[in-house]
């Protein structure tokens, strides 16, 4: 970083990051950003603007990394809705309706779960692995 400040100011270069674009999140969603930060190992600021330029320049550049951690959400978000569906069709099945306190209930510990539950999916041995 102080090498790029060094050479910036050698050349005269007016590439430095002076502006600023920004959002309003939730206290929720600030903590999702947070944590998928941290779970890289970086500064939120810079894994925000990471994604932002990433998603502006197409997936096209994704390196393996990307395609990882795109496969762990997208499995996570798949055992989201497969147990909210259970949670709800289970409940319809057998003729009983939900309230609007009971759906959110299951909204939340969807929520508040899939991530873990992905984990746990992830750390399984494969089928047929111990065969």
């Amino acid at each position: 970083m102080a090498e790029e400040l060094t050479s910036a100011k050698k050349n005269g270069s007016q590439n430095f990051r002076i502006h600023t674009a920004s959002t309003k999140v939730t206290q929720s969603e600030l903590a999702e950003l947070e944590r998928a930060a941290a779970e890289r190992g970086i500064r939120l600021g810079e894994w925000i603007r990471d994604v932002l330029f990433r998603e502006l320049r197409g997936s096209d550049q994704m390196n393996s990394g990307d395609h990882i951690n795109y496969g762990k959400r997208l499995l996570t978000e798949i055992v989201g809705l497969q147990v909210f569906l259970t949670h709800v069709l289970s409940t319809m099945s057998r003729g009983e309706w939900l309230d609007a306190e009971q759906y959110e209930q299951i909204t939340r510990q969807v929520k508040a779960k899939k991530h873990r539950w992905a984990q746990q999916i992830l750390a399984e041995p494969p089928p047929g692995a111990d065969e």
